[in-house]
Protein backbone atom coordinates (compact mmCIF):
# COMPACT_ATOMS: atom_id res chain seq x y z
CA UNK A 1 0.00 0.00 0.00
CA UNK A 2 1.12 3.09 -0.93
CA UNK A 3 2.87 5.61 1.89
CA UNK A 4 0.70 8.37 3.25
CA UNK A 5 2.67 10.96 1.81
CA UNK A 6 -0.01 13.49 0.80
CA UNK A 7 -1.25 14.32 3.85
CA UNK A 8 0.46 15.90 7.31
CA UNK A 9 -1.02 14.27 10.21
CA UNK A 10 -2.41 16.74 12.70
CA UNK A 11 -1.05 14.39 15.98
CA UNK A 12 0.95 11.42 16.54
CA UNK A 13 -1.85 9.87 18.03
CA UNK A 14 -5.26 9.02 16.88
CA UNK A 15 -6.91 9.16 20.06
CA UNK A 16 -6.39 12.00 22.80
CA UNK A 17 -4.52 10.74 25.84
CA UNK A 18 -6.24 7.85 27.77
CA UNK A 19 -7.77 9.06 30.79
CA UNK A 20 -6.56 7.50 34.14
CA UNK A 21 -8.99 5.29 35.60
CA UNK A 22 -10.07 6.24 39.43
CA UNK A 23 -9.78 3.15 40.45
CA UNK A 24 -7.85 2.23 43.73
CA UNK A 25 -6.51 -1.36 44.78
CA UNK A 26 -5.95 -2.40 48.55
CA UNK A 27 -2.40 -2.08 49.65
CA UNK A 28 -0.78 -4.59 51.98
CA UNK A 29 -0.67 -2.78 55.06
CA UNK A 30 -2.85 -2.52 58.27
CA UNK A 31 -3.87 0.54 57.67
CA UNK A 32 -5.69 0.23 54.48
CA UNK A 33 -3.78 2.53 52.36
CA UNK A 34 -4.45 3.02 49.06
CA UNK A 35 -2.03 3.01 46.03
CA UNK A 36 -2.67 3.52 42.15
CA UNK A 37 -3.04 0.70 39.23
CA UNK A 38 0.45 0.77 36.89
CA UNK A 39 -0.09 2.64 34.04
CA UNK A 40 -1.41 0.58 30.95
CA UNK A 41 0.13 1.48 27.26
CA UNK A 42 -3.08 2.95 25.04
CA UNK A 43 -4.20 -0.20 22.95
CA UNK A 44 -2.68 -0.27 19.55
CA UNK A 45 -5.59 -0.56 16.88
CA UNK A 46 -5.20 -2.97 14.39
CA UNK A 47 -5.17 -2.62 10.45
CA UNK A 48 -8.77 -3.47 10.37
CA UNK A 49 -9.89 -0.99 13.36
CA UNK A 50 -8.00 1.78 11.36
CA UNK A 51 -9.62 1.02 8.08
CA UNK A 52 -13.25 0.41 9.21
CA UNK A 53 -12.64 4.10 11.31
CA UNK A 54 -11.48 5.82 8.22
CA UNK A 55 -14.49 4.28 6.15
CA UNK A 56 -16.87 5.62 8.77
CA UNK A 57 -14.89 9.22 8.69
CA UNK A 58 -15.49 8.93 5.16
CA UNK A 59 -18.72 8.23 5.10
CA UNK A 60 -19.67 11.27 7.62
CA UNK A 61 -17.71 13.18 5.53
CA UNK A 62 -19.64 12.70 2.03
CA UNK A 63 -22.89 12.85 3.78
CA UNK A 64 -22.58 16.27 5.31
CA UNK A 65 -19.56 18.51 4.76
CA UNK A 66 -19.23 17.38 1.68
CA UNK A 67 -22.89 18.57 0.59
CA UNK A 68 -22.26 21.72 2.62
CA UNK A 69 -19.24 22.34 0.29
CA UNK A 70 -21.04 21.77 -2.70
CA UNK A 71 -23.94 24.16 -1.49
CA UNK A 72 -21.72 26.83 -1.17
CA UNK A 73 -20.18 26.24 -5.19
CA UNK A 74 -23.73 26.40 -6.39
CA UNK A 75 -24.20 29.89 -4.91
CA UNK A 76 -21.18 30.95 -6.10
CA UNK A 77 -21.52 30.33 -9.70
CA UNK A 78 -24.97 31.41 -9.13
CA UNK A 79 -24.25 34.72 -8.19
CA UNK A 80 -20.93 35.50 -9.71
CA UNK A 81 -20.10 39.32 -10.64
CA UNK A 82 -22.15 40.27 -13.19
CA UNK A 83 -22.65 43.63 -15.49
CA UNK A 84 -19.01 43.80 -17.18
CA UNK A 85 -20.54 42.53 -20.67
CA UNK A 86 -22.37 45.68 -20.38
CA UNK A 87 -19.95 48.30 -19.30
CA UNK A 88 -17.76 46.79 -21.74
CA UNK A 89 -20.27 46.83 -24.42
CA UNK A 90 -21.15 50.82 -23.73
CA UNK A 91 -17.57 51.81 -23.76
CA UNK A 92 -17.38 50.33 -27.21
CA UNK A 93 -19.72 51.90 -28.51
CA UNK A 94 -18.83 55.18 -26.99
CA UNK A 95 -15.46 54.79 -28.07
CA UNK A 96 -16.42 53.89 -31.51
CA UNK A 97 -18.56 57.05 -31.58
CA UNK A 98 -15.79 59.44 -30.37
CA UNK A 99 -13.31 57.65 -33.50
CA UNK A 100 -15.97 58.52 -36.05
CA UNK A 101 -16.67 62.21 -35.08
CA UNK A 102 -15.68 64.85 -37.15
CA UNK A 103 -14.66 67.84 -35.59
CA UNK A 104 -13.26 69.70 -38.99
CA UNK A 105 -17.03 69.09 -40.25
CA UNK A 106 -18.44 71.73 -37.77
CA UNK A 107 -16.09 74.46 -39.42
CA UNK A 108 -17.28 74.16 -42.88
CA UNK A 109 -21.35 74.52 -42.37
CA UNK A 110 -23.85 72.92 -44.89
CA UNK A 111 -24.70 69.29 -45.02
CA UNK A 112 -21.04 68.90 -43.11
CA UNK A 113 -21.67 70.60 -40.20
CA UNK A 114 -25.54 68.87 -40.10
CA UNK A 115 -23.58 65.15 -40.24
CA UNK A 116 -21.65 66.49 -36.95
CA UNK A 117 -24.68 68.33 -35.28
CA UNK A 118 -25.99 64.44 -35.49
CA UNK A 119 -23.36 62.89 -34.52
CA UNK A 120 -22.29 64.80 -31.88
CA UNK A 121 -26.10 63.82 -30.49
CA UNK A 122 -24.71 59.89 -31.03
CA UNK A 123 -21.77 60.46 -29.32
CA UNK A 124 -23.60 62.51 -26.41
CA UNK A 125 -26.08 59.92 -26.28
CA UNK A 126 -23.27 57.07 -26.41
CA UNK A 127 -22.02 59.06 -23.19
CA UNK A 128 -24.96 58.69 -20.98
CA UNK A 129 -25.24 55.03 -21.95
CA UNK A 130 -21.32 54.52 -20.21
CA UNK A 131 -23.05 57.36 -17.47
CA UNK A 132 -25.94 54.99 -16.75
CA UNK A 133 -24.55 51.43 -16.85
CA UNK A 134 -21.54 52.49 -14.64
CA UNK A 135 -23.41 53.97 -12.21
CA UNK A 136 -25.82 50.44 -12.05
CA UNK A 137 -22.76 48.36 -11.30
CA UNK A 138 -20.66 50.53 -8.89
CA UNK A 139 -24.38 50.39 -6.88
CA UNK A 140 -24.08 46.90 -7.41
CA UNK A 141 -21.10 46.08 -6.29
CA UNK A 142 -21.27 47.51 -3.28
CA UNK A 143 -24.43 45.56 -2.20
CA UNK A 144 -23.18 42.36 -3.70
CA UNK A 145 -19.89 42.76 -2.69
CA UNK A 146 -20.05 42.07 0.91
CA UNK A 147 -22.85 39.35 0.17
CA UNK A 148 -19.54 37.51 -1.67
CA UNK A 149 -17.52 38.01 0.44
CA UNK A 150 -19.34 36.22 3.29
CA UNK A 151 -19.94 33.20 1.26
CA UNK A 152 -16.09 33.04 0.03
CA UNK A 153 -15.21 32.89 3.77
CA UNK A 154 -17.95 29.89 4.89
CA UNK A 155 -16.58 28.22 1.98
CA UNK A 156 -13.43 28.23 3.45
CA UNK A 157 -14.24 27.62 6.92
CA UNK A 158 -15.80 24.57 5.74
CA UNK A 159 -13.08 23.38 3.83
CA UNK A 160 -10.58 23.70 6.72
CA UNK A 161 -12.82 21.58 8.39
CA UNK A 162 -13.22 19.12 5.95
CA UNK A 163 -9.22 19.64 5.80
CA UNK A 164 -8.55 18.27 9.34
CA UNK A 165 -10.56 15.40 8.83
CA UNK A 166 -8.88 14.41 5.63
CA UNK A 167 -5.70 14.95 8.00
CA UNK A 168 -6.82 12.79 10.60
CA UNK A 169 -8.04 9.53 8.21
CA UNK A 170 -4.78 10.29 7.10
CA UNK A 171 -2.90 9.78 9.95
CA UNK A 172 -4.97 6.50 10.46
CA UNK A 173 -4.38 5.25 7.47
CA UNK A 174 -0.40 5.92 7.82
CA UNK A 175 -0.74 3.73 11.02
CA UNK A 176 -3.14 1.35 8.99
CA UNK A 177 0.17 0.95 6.99
CA UNK A 178 2.71 0.16 9.51
CA UNK A 179 0.63 -2.50 10.82
CA UNK A 180 0.31 -4.44 7.81
CA UNK A 181 3.70 -4.41 7.38
CA UNK A 182 4.93 -5.45 10.71
CA UNK A 183 2.29 -8.47 10.65
CA UNK A 184 3.47 -9.66 6.79
CA UNK A 185 6.78 -9.35 8.40
CA UNK A 186 5.50 -12.33 10.61
CA UNK A 187 2.39 -14.03 8.95
CA UNK A 188 3.28 -17.74 7.41
CA UNK A 189 0.09 -18.76 5.88
CA UNK A 190 -1.26 -17.94 2.70
CA UNK A 191 -4.94 -17.63 4.38
CA UNK A 192 -3.41 -14.52 7.05
CA UNK A 193 -1.47 -13.09 3.70
CA UNK A 194 -4.54 -12.61 1.43
CA UNK A 195 -6.62 -11.07 4.37
CA UNK A 196 -3.37 -8.71 4.63
CA UNK A 197 -3.64 -8.07 0.91
CA UNK A 198 -7.05 -7.24 1.09
CA UNK A 199 -6.86 -5.01 3.68
CA UNK A 200 -4.13 -3.10 2.07
CA UNK A 201 -6.10 -3.03 -0.93
CA UNK A 202 -8.83 -1.37 1.13
CA UNK A 203 -6.43 1.21 2.51
CA UNK A 204 -5.51 2.42 -0.93
CA UNK A 205 -8.34 2.99 -1.95
CA UNK A 206 -9.60 5.12 1.14
CA UNK A 207 -6.14 6.64 0.45
CA UNK A 208 -7.61 7.40 -3.18
CA UNK A 209 -10.93 9.17 -1.68
CA UNK A 210 -9.34 11.01 1.08
CA UNK A 211 -7.16 12.53 -1.11
CA UNK A 212 -10.42 13.55 -3.70
CA UNK A 213 -11.59 15.30 -0.17
CA UNK A 214 -8.21 16.82 -0.35
CA UNK A 215 -8.36 18.39 -3.45
CA UNK A 216 -11.51 19.27 -3.26
CA UNK A 217 -10.80 21.37 -0.35
CA UNK A 218 -7.35 22.82 -2.28
CA UNK A 219 -9.74 23.89 -4.92
CA UNK A 220 -12.32 25.82 -2.22
CA UNK A 221 -9.05 27.71 -0.62
CA UNK A 222 -7.56 28.55 -4.62
CA UNK A 223 -11.25 29.61 -4.93
CA UNK A 224 -11.29 31.77 -2.35
CA UNK A 225 -7.73 33.56 -3.03
CA UNK A 226 -9.04 34.00 -6.53
CA UNK A 227 -12.25 35.63 -5.75
CA UNK A 228 -10.61 37.99 -3.42
CA UNK A 229 -8.00 38.81 -5.97
CA UNK A 230 -11.53 39.42 -8.40
CA UNK A 231 -13.13 41.46 -5.43
CA UNK A 232 -9.80 44.01 -4.93
CA UNK A 233 -10.30 44.49 -8.87
CA UNK A 234 -13.69 44.93 -9.35
CA UNK A 235 -12.98 47.68 -6.63
CA UNK A 236 -10.44 49.31 -8.51
CA UNK A 237 -12.86 49.64 -11.90
CA UNK A 238 -15.80 50.53 -9.75
CA UNK A 239 -12.90 53.24 -8.26
CA UNK A 240 -12.12 54.42 -12.16
CA UNK A 241 -16.20 54.33 -13.33
CA UNK A 242 -16.82 56.61 -10.02
CA UNK A 243 -13.84 58.63 -9.87
CA UNK A 244 -13.19 59.30 -13.65
CA UNK A 245 -15.69 57.85 -16.26
CA UNK A 246 -18.50 59.81 -14.47
CA UNK A 247 -16.72 63.35 -14.61
CA UNK A 248 -15.80 62.58 -17.95
CA UNK A 249 -18.79 61.44 -19.70
CA UNK A 250 -20.35 64.75 -17.80
CA UNK A 251 -17.94 66.98 -19.34
CA UNK A 252 -17.83 65.77 -23.14
CA UNK A 253 -21.87 65.76 -22.59
CA UNK A 254 -21.50 69.72 -21.41
CA UNK A 255 -18.94 70.29 -24.09
CA UNK A 256 -20.22 68.63 -26.77
CA UNK A 257 -24.26 69.88 -26.25
CA UNK A 258 -23.61 73.16 -26.77
CA UNK A 259 -21.71 72.48 -30.40
CA UNK A 260 -24.60 70.44 -31.00
CA UNK A 261 -27.14 73.18 -30.93
CA UNK A 262 -24.73 75.96 -32.80
CA UNK A 263 -23.74 74.17 -35.63
CA UNK A 264 -27.41 74.05 -36.54
CA UNK A 265 -27.50 77.80 -37.81
CA UNK A 266 -23.66 78.76 -38.11
CA UNK A 267 -20.05 77.31 -38.24
CA UNK A 268 -17.84 76.69 -35.25
CA UNK A 269 -14.77 78.52 -34.35
CA UNK A 270 -11.74 76.88 -33.18
CA UNK A 271 -11.71 78.16 -29.66
CA UNK A 272 -14.91 76.05 -28.90
CA UNK A 273 -14.25 73.00 -30.71
CA UNK A 274 -11.30 72.61 -28.31
CA UNK A 275 -12.93 72.03 -25.24
CA UNK A 276 -14.75 69.60 -26.75
CA UNK A 277 -11.58 68.07 -28.23
CA UNK A 278 -10.10 67.91 -24.95
CA UNK A 279 -13.12 66.54 -23.53
CA UNK A 280 -12.76 63.44 -25.87
CA UNK A 281 -9.01 62.96 -25.23
CA UNK A 282 -10.01 62.34 -21.72
CA UNK A 283 -12.99 60.31 -22.09
CA UNK A 284 -10.72 57.83 -24.55
CA UNK A 285 -7.90 57.63 -21.68
CA UNK A 286 -10.55 56.62 -19.01
CA UNK A 287 -12.13 54.18 -21.46
CA UNK A 288 -8.73 52.66 -21.70
CA UNK A 289 -8.30 52.50 -18.32
CA UNK A 290 -11.66 50.35 -18.09
CA UNK A 291 -11.13 48.44 -20.99
CA UNK A 292 -7.94 46.98 -18.97
CA UNK A 293 -9.69 46.19 -15.78
CA UNK A 294 -12.37 44.18 -17.56
CA UNK A 295 -9.87 42.25 -19.34
CA UNK A 296 -8.33 41.14 -15.91
CA UNK A 297 -11.77 40.68 -14.78
CA UNK A 298 -12.95 38.62 -17.55
CA UNK A 299 -9.81 36.19 -17.23
CA UNK A 300 -9.88 35.81 -13.57
CA UNK A 301 -13.96 35.13 -14.14
CA UNK A 302 -13.02 32.45 -16.86
CA UNK A 303 -10.52 30.76 -13.93
CA UNK A 304 -12.92 30.98 -11.67
CA UNK A 305 -15.53 29.18 -14.03
CA UNK A 306 -13.02 26.29 -14.29
CA UNK A 307 -12.27 25.73 -10.48
CA UNK A 308 -15.96 25.99 -9.85
CA UNK A 309 -16.38 22.66 -12.53
CA UNK A 310 -13.36 20.74 -11.22
CA UNK A 311 -14.67 21.13 -7.57
CA UNK A 312 -18.52 20.25 -8.80
CA UNK A 313 -16.43 16.85 -10.41
CA UNK A 314 -14.68 16.09 -7.44
CA UNK A 315 -17.43 15.96 -5.36
CA UNK A 316 -19.28 14.13 -7.68
CA UNK A 317 -16.97 11.55 -7.77
CA UNK A 318 -17.49 11.24 -4.12
CA UNK A 319 -21.41 10.84 -4.54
Amino acid sequence: MDRMTDFMPESSSSFPPSTMVGQMVWGSDAEGSFEPPPPKMPPQRSAAALAAATTQLLEALVAKRVPRVEALRRKLHQNRPRGLGEIEHAANVLHAEMEALDFLAGRTGGEQAADFGRHGAVVIAAAERMTSVSRVLVERHAVEGPVARLMWIELVLESDSLRKRVRQGAHWLAQMNRDLSHRRSAVTAEISQRALDELARRGTTLHQRLHTVHRLCGHARSIHALCEQMAEQRNHLCATLQDKVLPAAMHLQQSLQPLVEAVGYRPLVPEELMTAIEAQHEMQVCLTQVGAHIVRLQAGDQELAAQLEQMEEKAASLA
